[in-house]
C-alpha cells in the first residue's frame, strides 16, 4: 500500500502511498529512455542533518505544513492513506520496524523486543511485544491488537472500507503465544514482505468494530501510543497540535510540540521565507527551490527515494473505457518532454520513468513501456480512427456517435506542478484531436470528492513509496471488485495481474521476484492503467538549525529525535 499526495505524487500504505532526488542527472543503466543528464540520485543516502540528541536544544515547537487536514486519521481506511495523514500518524502510532536510508529494516524496540521467523514451512513469525508498550487509554498493547488488525484488513469482512489488504490476506491465523504479549502469526502462503505489516498498528478497541474503523477516526485520532500525543485538532484554524507524551516509555521526545498547519501548497514557500514554518517539501517545483535557496537560514536537503509522478487514467470514464483509446492517447503524450520541463530546471536527472514498480535508482528497474515508451502521433491518430473517433482533416476535436472526445483533467488548486503538467498534456492531446478540459478543484476536496470516487477522466499526483516496491504496489493495480477498489483509482485491472502479484509476493528469491515484477509492469502498461512520468525528487528546504529531519529517502522519521541545534 502506498500513500499519495497532489504535489508531486503521493501513497504509503504498507503497505505504501515514493521519493527520489531529482538532483544529479542520469545514466540510463542500459534500460532505454532518454533526456536528462547528470547522475542518478543514490537510493542509499539521505540528508537530515544528523545530530546527537544530547546536543540538541531541549524543547521547542516544530511547525509542519500540511496540504489539507486528513479526511480520516485511520491510515488503513480508504480515505486515510494520504501523505499528510502519514506525517501525523507516524508520531502517534506503533510500527514494527524502522528503516534506514538504504531501506534496511531495523526492529522497533519501543514496541517489540523481538520479531523472528520461527518456522519456514509453514511460514511463522513470532512477535514479542515490549512489556512496557501501552495504549493511551492505559490498555497494554497485546497480541489481541495484531489479531484485530489482521481481521480488519484481510478482506474477509466487506464492512471494513480498507485501502489495502496486501499481506494481511496472506495470513492464516494469529494466536496468542506464551503470554498476551506474544503473537504467533502463521501465513497460509509464503509472504516475502512480512516486515511491512503492522505499521502502523491500530488498537483492537477501534479495529474490532467496522463502524469505528470507518468513521471513528474522522474527526481526530483516538487511542494512540507514541512519543507524542494529541493535544487538539482545530478544524477552524486548520491546525493539529501534538505534544510530548509524558507516559511514553521510550526515549522522550526532544520537542515540546509539533504543530501542523494547513497551508496551500504553492503558498508554503512564502510561509517558510516569513519564518512561519520550519521546512517545505520542494519536490519538482523549481520556483520553490530558487526561493528557498535565496532565503537566509534555509538549507536544501536531498535524497534518493521511491516516489514518482504519474497520470492516472479513469478506465470507467465513458470516453476512456476503451483500452484502444487509452493506448492511442498514451502514444500522443511525450512523457520525456514533461520530465524535461519539470525536472530539468532542478539540475537533476530528467529521464522519464518507464516502470510502475521500480524507480530508476532501484535494482530491478527496466523499461517495460513497449510501444508507449516513445510518443508516436501517427500511430495515435491511426488507432483513434480505428476505434471510431474521427475528425475532418487534421484539426478539430474528434467525435464518435455524436460525442466529442473531451477529457476532464482534474487537478488541485494551488499546485503549480499539477497545472503545468496538465497544460502540457492538454497541448499534446490536442494534436490528435482530444479536447482536454483542465478542471481545478479545491485542494482539500481533490482526493476525497473527486479522485477517490472516480469523478474525473485524467489526473496527476504522486505515489509515495516504501522499502517494499513490489507488495506495496499491488493495491494500486489490483482488479476492482465492485466498489472495493483498494488504491486502484484507475479502476481497471486483470485477473492475470492479480495472479502474478499473488505469485510474486510468495517469491523469496529477490532476483526471481524482480523478474516477475517486471512481467507485471509490462501487463500494467498494456492496459494503460496509468502513465508514469518521472521519479519525484525528494528535496526539502529546511531551517539550518532543524536536526534529524529533512530529505529522508527510504528512511523512517524518528519523531522523538527531531529537534533544533539552537
Amino acid at each position: 500500500m502506498r500513500r499519495f499526495r497532489p504535489l508531486s505524487a503521493a501513497a504509503a500504505l504498507t503497505a505504501v502511498a515514493l521519493v527520489a532526488s531529482g538532483c544529479g542527472g542520469g545514466s540510463d543503466n542500459g534500460n532505454g529512455g532518454g533526456g536528462g543528464g547528470g547522475e542518478q540520485a543514490s537510493a542509499t543516502e539521505n540528508e537530515i542533518n544528523p545530530v546527537d540528541r544530547a546536543d540538541l536544544a531541549e524543547g521547542g515547537d516544530l511547525r509542519w505544513p500540511l496540504g489539507e487536514l486528513p479526511p480520516n486519521f485511520n491510515y488503513h481506511q480508504f480515505d486515510g492513506t494520504l501523505d499528510d495523514n502519514s506525517d501525523v500518524i507516524e508520531a502517534l502510532m506503533p510500527s514494527a520496524f524502522h528503516f534506514e536510508a538504504d531501506s534496511t529494516p531495523v526492529l522497533n524496540e519501543d514496541y517489540f523486543s523481538s520479531i523472528e521467523v520461527t518456522s519456514e514451512d509453514p511460514q511463522v513469525i513470532t512477535y514479542d511485544i515490549n512489556e512496557d508498550a501501552t495504549w493511551s487509554d492505559g490498555t497494554p498493547i497485546t497480541a489481541a491488537d495484531l489479531v484485530a488488525q489482521w481481521q480488519a484488513l484481510n478482506g474477509t469482512n466487506e464492512a471494513y472500507n480498507v485501502s489495502s489488504t496486501t499481506g494481511y490476506d496472506q495470513i492464516a491465523s494469529i494466536e496468542e503465544g506464551d503470554s498476551a504479549k506474544q503473537a504467533v502469526v502463521t501465513f497460509a502462503n509464503l509472504y516475502a514482505d512480512w516486515q511491512a505489516l503492522f505499521s502502523p498498528l491500530y488498537p483492537a478497541s477501534t479495529n474490532s468494530d467496522p463502524n469505528v474503523f470507518n468513521t471513528g477516526w474522522v474527526e481526530q485520532p483516538q487511542v494512540t501510543a507514541g512519543p507524542f500525543q494529541l493535544d487538539e485538532v482545530d478544524a477552524t484554524a486548520q491546525t493539529i497540535t501534538l505534544e510530548r507524551n509524558p507516559d511514553w516509555w521510550g526515549e522522550p521526545a526532544v520537542l515540546d510540540r509539533i504543530i501542523y498547519r494547513v497551508i496551500e501548497l504553492d503558498a508554503q514557500v512564502d510561509a517558510l521565507a516569513n519564518g512561519e514554518i520550519d521546512f517545505i517539501d520542494i519536490a519538482s517545483d523549481v520556483n520553490k527551490l530558487q526561493r528557498a535557496e535565496g532565503t537566509e537560514g534555509i538549507e536544501i536537503r536531498r535524497a534518493g527515494g521511491p516516489n514518482f509522478r504519474h497520470i492516472t487514467i479513469n478506465g470507467t470514464s465513458p470516453v476512456l473505457s476503451d483500452v484502444e483509446v487509452r493506448q492511442a492517447l498514451a502514444k500522443a503524450i511525450d512523457r520525456q518532454t514533461i520530465a524535461d520541463a519539470m525536472i530539468g530546471p532542478l539540475g537533476g536527472d530528467a529521464t522519464k520513468l518507464d516502470n510502475h514498480i521500480f524507480m530508476r535508482n532501484q535494482e530491478g528497474y527496466q523499461d517495460n513501456a513497449g510501444d508507449l515508451s516513445e510518443p508516436d502521433l501517427d500511430a495515435a491518430n491511426a488507432q483513434l480512427e480505428e476505434a471510431g473517433w474521427t475528425r475532418e482533416g487534421d484539426t478539430g476535436t474528434r467525435t464518435k456517435d455524436g460525442q466529442e472526445l473531451s477529457i476532464r483533467f482534474v487537478i488541485p488548486s494551488g499546485v503549480a506542478t499539477s497545472e503545468q503538467e496538465a497544460q502540457l498534456v492538454q497541448s499534446m492531446l490536442a494534436e490528435v484531436g482530444a479536447d482536454v478540459q483542465v478542471e481545478t478543484v479545491s485542494s482539500d476536496e481533490f482526493f476525497e470528492n473527486f479522485i477517490l470516487i472516480g469523478d474525473y477522466d485524467m489526473t496527476v499526483f504522486s505515489w509515495i513509496g516504501t522499502p517494499f516496491p513490489i507488495s506495496s504496489s499491488s493495491s494500486i493495480y489490483a482488479m476492482p471488485q465492485g466498489e472495493e477498489i483498494q488504491q486502484n483509482f484507475a479502476r481497471v485491472g486483470t485477473p492475470e495481474i492479480d495472479q502474478m502479484f499473488d505469485e510474486v509476493t510468495q517469491e523469496l528469491d529477490p532476483e526471481a521476484a524482480r523478474e516477475k515484477a517486471n512481467e507485471i509492469d509490462a501487463a500494467i502498461w498494456e492496459i494503460v492503467h496509468s502513465l508514469t512520468l518521472y521519479q519525484r525528487p525528494d528535496i526539502v528546504g529546511a531551517k539550518d538549525t532543524l536536526a534529524n529531519f529533512g530529505a529522508f529517502g527510504f528512511a523512517s522519521e524518528r519523531y522523538e529525535d527531531i529537534g533544533f541545534t539552537e
